[in-house]
């Protein structure tokens, strides 16, 4: 009897995975969401660096990471017709900035096959556009790469190491966020309620970043811009009724 072309195609999420592997997929594009939201409300609630930074830090760079691994990943299996293998993931490694380059890569050479290609290029240009984005990855790069060891590597050396601690890193995103936005260039000191306001505004405002980026890569998903793969993982990402971030809608 002659084969048929669905004859040989593994059943489930995508030809190219087993079902072990589509599982796999499922349950990290689920971390990716809980990371990622969990991210955003921690910024949100910052007040001291010194006793929130750490769960900032932590999420924020795993979360990333991972949602860029998988989507990465997802345009792999497009491109190439599997699942990166250990060692492509090994050579990505874990500098968020690197990956992020790689990422907008595949963001350039996959708008043409999105569904709706003049929105998916509002959405890269959002991306594209933040000032703010850059220095919250530098932050969760350097927090990822090597600083969530900073002070153990600080007493094993007993020298100051070769960088500046994730928490310096921080204070640029804000630096930065307070001289670009009118709103934020007068700081209230001498008022403390009002300086609790204004520290919740300013860290609403980088949340909001954080926010942002991680709708419209979704959303670059669902379009089609990494792949097949890619328009399934996308909507398991985002958290099932979370609104669109105001920053992208205005």
């Amino acid at each position: 009897m002659a084969s048929t072309p669905l004859q040989g195609r593994r059943p489930g999420l995508h030809p190219a995975l087993s079902m072990r592997q589509g599982f796999a997929l499922i349950e990290e594009a689920g971390s990716v969401r809980n990371l990622l939201r969990d991210s955003v409300d921690a910024i949100r609630k910052l007040r001291f660096v010194s006793l929130h930074g750490d769960a900032v830090f932590t999420m924020g760079s795993i979360g990333v990471e991972k949602a860029m691994k998988v989507l990465l990943g997802c345009n792999e299996v497009e491109t190439m017709g599997s699942w990166p293998s250990e060692k492509t993931l090994r050579d990505w490694g874990h500098d968020i900035e690197a990956l992020d380059d790689l990422l907008g890569a595949a963001v350039e050479h996959g708008l043409a096959r999105c569904t709706h290609i003049g929105y998916a290029e509002v959405l890269a240009a959002r991306i594209n556009g933040s000032t703010a984005l850059p220095l919250l990855f530098a932050t969760f790069a350097r927090y990822g790469k090597s600083g969530r060891f900073h002070h153990l590597d600080v007493l094993a050396t007993d020298q100051p190491g070769s960088d500046d601690p994730p928490s310096e890193y921080w204070e640029r995103v804000e630096l930065h966020t307070r001289t670009t936005e009118p709103e934020f260039h007068e700081v209230p000191y001498g008022d403390n309620s009002a300086l609790d306001q204004y520290e919740t505004r300013l860290r609403g405002r980088i949340a909001g970043e954080l926010d942002a980026w991680w709708f419209c890569v979704h959303r670059l998903a669902v379009q089609g811009c990494f792949g097949e793969l890619g328009k399934k993982i996308g909507w398991q990402i985002w958290e099932p009724g979370r609104p669109e971030p105001i920053t992208v809608k205005n």
